[in-house]
């Protein structure tokens, strides 16, 4: 793929994390932005366009003044699953040559790292990068695997398709803790904050 090629980036937050306790993707970090400005921050440099997943229950108009950046889409099947809310936005994004799939809940993620992995996608068709043995996001998808990933079901993500494509696929190691750096509780929020000196 030419390093020229219109890479997409998708943001998947149709989840608000019932396990948080309230919408954490308007959870604030130490700068006072939100998880989900936060992810987008990081992703927006290394893509040509951001795309923001909500669920079928969000209000785009809500997201769409706050994110004035990015093109939000309502996932219609959110509610079976992260590999429907996938599905749907990819097929809305047939246009690009690639994309990045970071999730609105890892927001300690560096830039730098986005742009590494857009960098490597011009020479492998799937980059997943890993820290410390542990893969994480964001996942870069050459054009390719656009029909696969317009085909997902459920809660699994891409997981599928990367195990099928694993001897092809290029496990990137990155020093960036924050793409493995879940938030799915305030707990863990706090942890990843004072580990990682936010």
């Amino acid at each position: 793929m030419s390093e020229r090629a219109r890479i997409g980036g998708i943001v998947l937050a149709a989840g608000c994390g019932m396990r948080f306790g309230s919408d954490k993707r308007a959870a604030r970090l130490g700068d006072g932005s939100t998880l989900l400005a936060r992810v987008i921050a990081r992703l927006r440099p290394a893509v040509d366009e951001l795309v923001l997943v909500i669920g079928a229950d969000d209000h785009e108009a809500d997201f769409a003044v706050r994110h004035p950046a990015v093109r939000v889409l309502r996932a219609p099947r959110s509610a079976a699953g992260m590999g429907c809310s996938l599905a749907d936005a990819v097929a809305q994004c047939g246009h690009w040559e690639g994309c990045l799939v970071a999730l609105a809940d890892k927001p300690f993620l560096r830039s730098s790292t986005a742009q590494r992995v857009r960098a490597l996608l011009a020479e492998h068709a799937l980059v997943v990068p890993v820290f410390e043995g542990e893969r994480g996001h964001p996942v870069g998808f050459a054009r390719q695997h656009f029909r696969a990933l317009a085909g997902l079901a459920g809660d699994q993500g891409a997981r599928v398709l990367i195990e099928q494509e694993r001897d092809r696929c290029l496990f990137a190691e990155i020093d960036d803790p924050g793409i493995t750096a879940d938030v799915d509780t305030p707990e863990q929020l706090a942890f990843w904050r004072a580990l990682l000196g936010e």
